[in-house]
């Protein structure tokens, strides 16, 4: 049973979705840059609102909890991707 009042978990396969469309998707990439140009138009909540809306369009219904975690794992895989860069960059010199 579900319960309404239980928030859904983010998976790996959520995720993994979340980082390919940012990724890979190039008609999501060209709206996310149109949005960022209108930012300092709107509020915040509205900025939000359209930004899950085009993750939706894209096959990615999450909240904005859910948009904050999955923002924050992709920044902490970023910043150790670049820290095993540049270790395998010191290693070469």
């Amino acid at each position: 049973m579900k319960w309404p009042w239980k928030k859904r978990t983010l998976s790996f396969s959520d995720a993994a979705k979340f980082n390919w469309e940012l990724d890979m998707n190039a008609e999501l990439r060209k709206k996310l840059d149109e949005l960022a140009k209108q930012y300092p138009n709107l509020s915040e909540k509205e900025y939000r609102r359209k930004l899950l809306s085009l993750f939706r369009e894209n096959g990615l219904v999450i909240d904005s909890d859910q948009l904050d975690m999955l923002l924050l794992l992709r920044h902490k895989t970023d910043q150790m991707l670049l820290r095993q860069k540049a270790g395998n960059d010191e290693e070469t010199m």
